[in-house]
């Protein structure tokens, strides 16, 4: 179990923490399903607003954007379908992240993805159950408000009724912003509370309200605190990887030639979001030191069918090696969730939900080597009792015939 200070110094240790395998994968996989489902209803959205799948290609590449104005309600419906898809798949990753955050604070270092990902299964109801419950509260104040507004189209009783109710609406009006609120962070620490404590969605709501009430200052301030943590941390990350793969890309190219340089160019050319490189010449316009990354971004070297091939393998290997930086990013930000979540806890009720449980997988086994002990010691004692209780047998045989 590590030691915890319960202060803002434990959010440091997200960033060692959420360099984990296990937390990486789970994150790297969450969001390669979410990527792939905001991507087909994306490109869906564009098509049914009549664009062709090569127009949205060259625009847009593997992250379609949102629609543009005048699209037609089913084309954003269709996105907001994507969008939603991407938001659940992060929230269930994110949950088994802080089951395997939790287990690791707690001490158990070997607790395998198999059984965070198995703690799913019941609950992802108690995970989606908080949020829930405030969006349909939401939609029942703005119902309220729609039926007030129609109530004040009646003449002079109308208008005199929403005057006197002015205050009233305006109280409903700020508790919906409380509400708001509520959701804002309840999406994102939702999956936390549930993967932390394995609460039901009553658990999980009440814990939302109640950190939001009791502790605003320290939620607001250490998650400022963890947002600059996870930019500086995947930064220096990042840094790394730019490093190591231009440690390769010069290796490779010495010692293929051309051949490499115009492979790996249009597999960055082609197959990195145009969002991205869009806004890198964005800043290059205003940067001497990157301005020439423009013409390096526009280049299109002519290849053969087995250099297209390659330059799509290695383009889609680029974009892994992207979501896998964004996985630590993403590994920092639940860790560190998970941490806040358990100082709030602390400084609230003065409880530690990262103690060692009674009946944990390391007390279960001191048990058992315990109750292993014990047997063997009282194996001896077994075979001589009935020695005794046969020459008792035999001395009582010989009275008898006396």
């Amino acid at each position: 179990m590590l030691k915890m200070y319960f202060d803002y110094r434990d959010v440091f240790r997200a960033a060692r923490l959420g360099l984990s395998p296990k937390k990486m994968w789970v994150l790297f996989w969450g969001l390669v399903c979410g990527f792939a489902v905001y991507g087909i209803f994306g490109y869906a959205s564009h098509m049914v607003a009549g664009r062709s799948l090569a127009d949205v290609w060259v625009m847009f590449g593997l992250v379609p954007a949102m629609p543009w104005p005048g699209s037609g309600a089913i084309s954003w419906v269709l996105w907001m379908v994507g969008l939603l898809g991407a938001l659940l798949i992060y929230m269930m990753s994110a949950a088994v992240t802080a089951r395997l955050a939790a287990e690791q604070l707690k001490g158990n270092e070997f607790y395998e993805v198999k059984e965070a990902a198995a703690y799913l299964k019941g609950a992802w109801k108690s995970i989606l159950g908080g949020p829930l419950v405030i969006i349909f509260f939401v939609l029942l104040l703005l119902l309220a408000g729609m039926l007030s507004g129609w109530w004040g189209r009646i003449p002079v009783l109308g208008e005199l009724t929403i005057a006197l109710l002015s205050l009233p609406i305006y109280l409903v009006c700020l508790f919906l912003v409380f509400l708001l609120v509520s959701l804002a962070i309840g999406l994102f620490f939702s999956p936390v509370i549930s993967g932390a404590t394995r609460g039901d969605a009553f658990d999980n709501l009440f814990e939302v309200f109640s950190s939001l009430t009791a502790q605003p200052w320290r939620l607001v301030a250490y998650t400022g605190l963890l947002k600059i943590l996870c930019l500086v941390a995947a930064g220096l990350f990042a840094w790394f990887t730019v490093s190591g793969l231009g440690i390769a890309y010069q290796v490779l190219s010495w010692s293929m030639g051309g051949k490499f340089a115009d492979i790996a160019i249009a597999a960055f050319n082609l197959y990195t979001p145009p969002l991205a490189t869009n806004y890198i010449m964005f800043l290059g316009m205003d940067n001497p030191m990157i301005s020439g990354l423009s013409s390096f971004m526009t280049a299109a070297p002519a290849l053969s069918w087995s250099g297209q091939t390659a330059a799509f393998i290695m383009g889609m290997s680029l974009n892994a090696v992207r979501l896998l930086v964004l996985s630590y990013l993403l590994g920092v930000f639940v860790t560190g969730q998970t941490i806040i979540y358990g100082i709030i806890v602390m400084k609230r009720d003065q409880r530690d939900i990262f103690a060692r449980e009674e009946g944990s997988p390391e007390e279960t086994c001191q048990t058992i080597d315990d109750n292993e002990k014990k047997t063997e010691e009282a194996e001896p004692l077994k075979d001589k009792k009935p020695r005794k209780v046969l020459k008792k047998s035999k001395a009582v045989s010989m009275t008898k015939k006396r």
